[in-house]
């Protein structure tokens, strides 16, 4: 019997581009759409829409990057909602299926470093597929200079992993599928059914588990989301054949199986190869098949029901998963299912600076071509926090939570107004006078916390609205 978690599960769908509020728990979250599809179904054309996005990154920048598999890299505005094409290369990109421009990640340093590694598959048809790993440069308009890092992985319609991470020692991890191919995840002269490590040159890092070879860790199927947590654990999100999709710490030089093991180490005829081949069973594994993808981990103490927990977009059950980890991070404690069946499938997801969630979706089937069920969609803690409704329309705070300062927004009647920030003893931490429309406020001085923050116009009212840092 393969061993499992409590799952707990609900939620109504609605329509994506009608939908204005979704339920979490009890906390209520803003839904707003980013950007989503143009086009008839099955025949999207031109770069103004969005067809089938795979991978979206918050930038430095505050754009969403985003990579569509057709082979279009953009950053959108999740203010403007503008799309600006930065890399088309739908003619060398490979797209059959589930193959084609896949996982993409930015230089930690990018600032000083403006590049960005991604993959790809390229080749005529879905059977004669390769995958390769390439950098570019950002020239503050367009990615150029293409510079080949890995080449030559065998690709395939289906089973190419592809998500990428760059470790804090400067090197870029990998995961590649099996391309339908079960005699390579444990056969380490192929790149395929790995975790595969280079240096951000492409040479092969000095300390990988065999000289000269990429290979991190083996005996994987199709791994399709890395994240890197706080805790300094790496973990991956796996897609199982009909049974055990996993969510596994990731660990050099480790064997995770397959095809000979499925999940835990738990049936007769897996035993006996785990034990003589240093398997590394999953923290989690699900039967029925959920198709697990990207995760983060997110903290944000207005949605309490996320904070502090890794969440994991789900393709199949098309459902936002938060995973609750033990102190180390060696267990799941717990796991929470939300968003079922509320926006389609959910490929990837990422994090503005102000807390905001964005979530890619993928459509209502894998098989889905229709571009206006391709998306990218917003989640926000409702900011409805004060002792008065009318504190939503008179002033706004953002970010919040707050960092070292945040900008108040506020309407005419609030100029010359006085403002108090009091913390949750009720003492005045912070005060001023409201002389712009929108204005600055330091908030260095204070420590990170609950915070509340009033207003008083000219006629007596108080205005007030929760604050975080």
């Amino acid at each position: 019997m393969k061993r499992s978690l409590l799952i707990l599960t609900g939620i109504i769908a609605l329509n994506i581009q009608a939908q204005t509020t979704v339920t979490v728990g009890n906390t209520v979250l803003d839904v707003e759409t980013i950007y989503y599809g143009t086009g008839s179904n099955g025949a999207f054309t031109g770069n103004n829409g969005m067809d089938i996005p795979w991978e979206i990154i918050y930038g430095p920048d505050d754009h969403i990057w985003v990579t569509e598999r057709k082979g279009l890299v953009s950053r959108i505005n999740p203010v403007t909602k503008t799309k600006t094409v930065i890399l088309d290369i739908m003619g060398p990109v490979g797209q059959f299926s589930e193959s084609g421009l896949l996982g993409m990640v930015l230089h930690p340093d990018f600032s000083n470093s403006p590049e960005v590694f991604m993959a790809y598959t390229y080749g005529t048809t879905s059977t004669n597929l390769k995958e390769k790993v390439v950098k570019y440069t950002y020239n503050g308009t367009s990615l150029v200079n293409e510079v080949v890092l890995l080449d030559n992985i065998e690709g395939y319609s289906t089973h190419n992993g592809a998500r990428l991470a760059i470790l804090s020692d400067n090197t870029l991890i990998l995961t590649t599928g099996d391309a339908q191919d079960l005699t390579t995840p444990q056969n380490n002269s192929s790149p395929n059914g790995k975790v595969l490590r280079i240096n951000l040159d492409g040479t092969i890092p000095s300390n990988n588990p065999m000289a000269g070879n990429p290979m991190y860790s083996y005996g994987h199927r199709n791994a399709q989301g890395i994240l890197q947590h706080p805790n300094g654990k790496i973990y991956l999100s796996e897609h199982g054949a009909d049974t055990d999709d996993e969510f596994q710490i990731l660990e050099m030089n480790r064997n995770y199986g397959w095809p000979t093991v499925r999940g835990f180490c738990d049936q007769s005829s897996e035993m006996s190869f785990c034990t003589s081949n240093n398997v590394k069973e999953p923290l989690v594994a699900w039967t029925p098949t959920i198709a697990p993808s990207d995760m983060v981990y997110y903290e944000n103490p207005l949605i309490p029901e996320f904070d502090g927990k890794v969440l994991m977009t789900v393709l199949k059950d098309k459902k936002l998963i938060a995973l609750d980890l033990n102190a180390d991070g060696t267990a799941v404690d717990a796991q929470v299912h939300y968003l079922t069946n509320q926006f389609g499938r959910l490929r990837d997801i990422c994090v503005g600076t102000d807390k905001t969630i964005y979530l890619a979706t993928n459509g209502s089937s894998w098989s889905n071509t229709n571009p206006n069920t391709h998306s990218i969609i917003a989640l926000r803690a409702q900011d409805n926090t004060g002792v008065h409704e009318a504190a939503t329309k008179l002033f706004a705070v953002y970010p919040n939570p707050i960092d070292h300062s945040f900008t108040l927004k506020v309407s005419e009647e609030l100029i010359g107004a006085a403002f108090s920030i009091v913390d949750l003893s009720g003492r005045k931490v912070l005060s001023g006078t409201i002389t712009e429309l929108t204005q600055s406020v330091d908030a260095s001085s204070l420590i990170k916390g609950s915070y509340s923050i009033w207003i008083a116009d000219q006629n007596g009212n108080v205005y007030s609205r929760k604050l975080l840092k």
